[in-house]
């Protein structure tokens, strides 16, 4: 009985193993997602709002998650708050704070980063077109993204289960 409840535990450990482990990838591919939502929320209201950018960031923090809500959000109030420093520079202390809680890869935030650097310092026009760059950007990395996830999710699921029965075997 205490064999079988240790290999079931050891069963169970593994495949939790594997599948955390491949849930990194899905998430890259989510927070991808959710990024795109968040610049065409931004296209929308630069281009038709005209609201402020402090506001317009806040808002768009407010439908999404953690932590990339937090580079939104605490970039707006920052922003907001400060005379001092520009919105390119907050952005990207933000991104540098921030960015390393998500499941992002260094290029993605270099999207966020060249974004932050370009936006404000030009017409409105200029605006909405780097924002459309951004969005494609984004669009080509989550179909990266998505084509990784799909090549690694299924086979790391299954190395956790077949790792744990290969621990299960060689114990008994």
């Amino acid at each position: 009985m205490v064999k079988f409840c240790g290999a079931c535990l050891i069963l169970v450990s593994g495949t939790s193993i594997g599948w955390i482990i491949a849930s990194v990838y899905l998430n890259r591919e989510r927070e991808l997602k959710e990024l795109q939502l968040a610049f065409s929320i931004l296209n929308t209201e630069i281009s038709y709002g005209k609201n402020l950018l402090a506001d317009v960031l806040e808002s768009t923090a407010r439908v999404l998650r953690p932590p990339l809500a937090y580079i939104f959000s605490r970039t707006g109030e920052e922003l907001a708050n400060s005379r001092e420093k520009g919105f390119a520079d907050l952005w990207q202390e933000n991104i540098a704070k921030y960015g390393k809680e998500s499941f992002l890869l260094e290029e993605d935030l270099e999207i966020l980063i060249n974004w932050g650097r370009q936006i404000g310092t030009s017409s409105l026009d200029d605006q909405v077109k780097v924002n459309q760059l951004a969005l494609k950007r984004l669009e080509q990395q989550e179909e990266e993204a998505r084509e990784i996830a799909r090549q690694r999710v299924k086979p790391i699921r299954y190395a956790g289960v077949l790792l744990s029965l290969m621990l299960i075997i060689l114990f008994y």
